[in-house]
């Protein structure tokens, strides 16, 4: 492994090494830089319409038809009346993968992570908008638990003081 330049030039001041000139890297003259798949030629000769590229899929090596605005392909010309013109099939698997993982997500806040309750959304128990409003408590059982205003603990602790004194006289 050789060493770094700068410790190679330390050691050959201090007279441990002799400076050697690095080989000079080899020039590449013909090289295709361009990894455009766009075949701009064919898309001149064709005549597609603004905006419309006929690009190769490296995949499977067949052109394919883009539109550069839209983001929409299709594998016939667009002109072709039986060409059909969707979204591409990597952008519709990426969609797909986003909306199972959103479904899939748990909410930490919802009770139903950690039960057996059916998953909802914040209002799935909330009354509906037409509902009428009877002022009785539905989230409870009994004639007890659905009156409303419940009454103040002064009064529980005089009708207690009431109800004792009536017992005692009895």
């Amino acid at each position: 492994m050789p060493l770094p330049a700068a410790l190679q030039s330390r050691l050959a001041k201090r007279g441990l090494l002799k400076l050697v000139d690095p080989e000079p890297e080899e020039e590449v003259i013909a090289e295709d830089y361009d990894d455009d798949p766009v075949d701009y030629e064919a898309t001149r000769l064709e005549g597609l319409p603004p905006n419309w590229y006929k690009v190769l899929d490296p995949a499977c090596g067949l052109p394919y038809y883009w539109n550069v605005e839209t983001d929409l392909v299709s594998w016939l010309n667009p002109h072709d009346p039986s060409s059909v013109i969707t979204k591409a099939a990597k952008k519709l698997k990426e969609a797909r993968a986003r909306a199972s993982r959103k479904e899939e997500e748990l909410d930490p806040m919802d009770p139903s992570t950690y039960s057996d309750a059916p998953r909802g959304t914040w209002s799935t128990g909330l009354p509906k908008k037409n509902e009428a409003k009877t002022g009785a408590d539905t989230t409870a059982a009994g004639p007890l638990y659905q009156q409303r205003p419940y009454p103040s603990p002064g009064a529980v602790l005089r009708a207690n003081a009431e109800a004792s004194r009536t017992k005692q006289q009895e």
